[in-house]
């Protein structure tokens, strides 16, 4: 019979990032079009949320160029209050989750 202190042994803990790498399809990006749809929607909801919480009015610029093939630039940009520097690498995906064993 297997106990939890023999699956602990077997668990180790993954950045969000490498969680979400390996599982695309959470998150809306199994296909290239897929992909483009869903980072255009999140930045914009991200925008208009901190446009809302600094109570000012949202001006949102999107931009998508192709860069290669099936390679795009995707650039958003709001006039929301930003986010301080040292909140970066968390607000981005630096932050780990415990997971399962390989």
């Amino acid at each position: 019979m297997v106990i939890a202190e023999d699956l602990a042994r077997e668990q180790r803990s993954i950045s969000v990032a490498e969680f979400f790498e390996k599982n695309k399809h959470l998150l809306g990006f199994d296909s290239p079009t897929r992909g483009i749809i869903t980072t255009v929607k999140e930045a914009v909801d991200n925008a208009l949320d901190a446009c809302e919480e600094a109570e000012v009015l949202p001006d949102i610029f999107v931009g998508v160029k192709r860069v290669e093939d099936e390679v795009y630039r995707i650039t958003v940009e709001d006039n929301g209050p930003g986010i301080v520097p040292e909140n970066v690498p968390p607000v981005f995906g630096q932050r780990r989750l415990p997971t399962g064993s390989r």
